[in-house]
């Protein structure tokens, strides 16, 4: 009898004991991770990775709507006129023997040019009355206002060009196997007579050019100081301070010289134009 009560007290505490663990280890596994419980080989789980994304099914792009054709009576605006010009000359260039097509094209290319030509017609009546609007009173294009325009800038030039030579002069650099520097060094010469501006001429091969030029300097080192690897190169350079700026690279003809070296001394960008 005494053994039989031990033996129901011992499984009695054991249930008790198992339902404490079950209540304690109420997850799957020991290997499961839960922070509310102790663990010693808990380890989070790693993120779960991202679905591969769908692989992109190509659309195919939707076919361009014809435009809709326009008559001569819906057409109010430029912006309409162009479209529809575009779509009938599309239309006739693909379809040569379509005489409705291609007659529907040139009636309407015809419409535009009386169209641009009223406008162009009013442009000039416009500018006619109106001369503040008239780019030709900068700039006179008829030969007889253009010609004395001409002898005006030549004055200006002349001018220019001999108060320049007071304290400037033109640095020439030639190559003595150079065609335009030879062609470009009579040019030079004349400069310095007409203007009074000296003109210094210097070799970057070391040899000399022309009798025009029989006395140079040897400007190897100047010149690859100034990065000059094209000639002729023409350079201005102040007797003062010595500052120096380049007029221009290749041949010129003596009318561009001297054009030149008045637009970048005594102009501002957009005086000429």
């Amino acid at each position: 009898m005494k053994r039989r009560l031990l033996l129901m007290v011992a499984v009695t505490l054991w249930a008790r004991m198992a339902s404490a663990d079950a209540q304690s280890l109420d997850y799957q596994s020991v290997w499961s991770c839960d922070a509310a419980k102790m663990n010693w080989y808990c380890e989070e789980p790693p993120a779960p990775l991202p679905a591969p994304a769908a692989p992109a099914v190509p659309v195919s792009p939707a076919a361009t709507e014809p435009q809709a054709p326009l008559s001569d009576e819906d057409i109010h605006t430029a912006a309409q006129m162009r479209a529809e010009l575009k779509r009938r000359e599309d239309l006739a260039i693909m379809n040569p023997n379509d005489e409705a097509a291609m007659r529907s094209y040139i009636e309407l290319h015809q419409r535009m040019q009386d169209v641009s030509s009223t406008f162009a017609d009013s442009w000039q009546r416009m500018l006619w009355q109106h001369p503040e609007y008239d780019y030709a009173q900068r700039s006179p294009s008829n030969s007889y206002a253009s010609a004395i325009h001409n002898e005006q800038v030549s004055a200006a030039q002349d001018q220019q060009l001999r108060e320049l030579a007071k304290h400037h002069g033109l640095i020439f650099f030639f190559r003595s196997d150079c065609p335009y520097c030879h062609a470009m060094a009579p040019i030079m010469k004349q400069i310095a007579s007409k203007y009074g501006m000296e003109v210094l001429g210097i070799s970057i091969d070391g040899k000399p050019l022309l009798p025009e030029f029989a006395q140079f300097s040897d400007g190897r080192a100047q010149a690859a100081n100034w990065g000059i690897q094209e000639v002729p190169a023409l350079f201005i350079g102040s007797k003062d301070t010595g500052d120096h700026a380049p007029i221009g690279f290749g041949g010129m003809a003596m009318d561009e010289v001297i054009n030149r070296i008045f637009v970048l001394t005594a102009t501002k960008p957009g005086d000429n134009f």
